[in-house]
């Protein structure tokens, strides 16, 4: 079933929000895309559907590019506060069913929740925290957090005790406190089962907590670093 295409309003056009809208063009939404600034505006006219030079902080030209109409609205105005609350202030008057505004600080973000934001972000601050993690455990790289949950999905090696059995027999989701929602055999990729049974070279798509997977790849470590056949 193709998911229904969703009308997207961005409200700035700083770093975070011209790289917000690109993706979203991407996945087929439709991107409405608004800034004071015309050069940016400009740059984005041939990527969205459409773009408008307007202040944001004016409830009259919200309206006139469609804001009302929005499934989703999000502010990205980083530095100028009051324009960003403000904008958000009003965006919830429309009645939008996601609202979601970027924040600078921690007293920004709670004004913006008691204004109507259903959702706070911290884009610098969260990118800062999962590269710095990924400095540190450089195997978080292969894997992507469900959001809202403290759960990982990423594809990784079988251990060495996995080898041959079925998932039933190695009773795998209690044992690893993981989940195996792919196998992936030489490039062919298929649904597993209960009878399915591991192999050697396989790859699985898992979803687990981060300490479980953490050991798995801990364990994995330590077989390569003794000589085994790491992948």
């Amino acid at each position: 079933m193709v998911s229904k295409r969703k009308m997207i309003l961005v409200v700035g056009l700083g770093r975070f929000g011209i790289s917000l809208c690109e993706k979203l063009v991407s996945l087929e939404q439709h991107v409405v895309a608004v800034d004071r600034n015309p050069a940016k505006v400009q740059e984005m006219a041939e990527i969205v559907d459409l773009c408008a030079q307007i202040d944001a902080t004016d409830e009259d030209s919200l309206i006139k590019v469609g804001a009302k109409e929005a499934d989703i609205a999000v502010v990205t105005i980083g530095e100028n506060i009051e324009a960003s609350v403000l904008a958000t202030t009003i965006l919830k008057g429309f009645e939008i069913p996601h609202l979601v505004a970027r924040a600078q600080t921690n007293l920004h973000a709670r004004v913006l929740a008691r204004v109507g934001a259903h959702k706070v972000i911290f884009p610098e601050r969260d990118m800062g925290q999962r590269v710095a993690e990924q400095f540190i455990h450089p195997w978080l790289s292969r894997f992507s957090q469900l959001p809202g949950a403290g759960f990982l999905v990423g594809e990784i090696t079988p251990l060495s005790d996995m080898i041959g059995k079925t998932l039933a027999e190695l009773r795998f989701r209690s044992k690893y406190d993981a989940m195996v929602l792919l196998f992936n055999r030489e490039g062919s990729f298929f649904l597993p089962n209960a009878d399915s049974v591991i192999h050697d070279g396989d790859r699985l798509l898992v979803a687990g907590r981060k300490e479980s997977l953490s050991t798995w790849v801990t364990e994995l470590e330590e077989y390569n670093g003794k000589g085994g056949n790491g992948r």
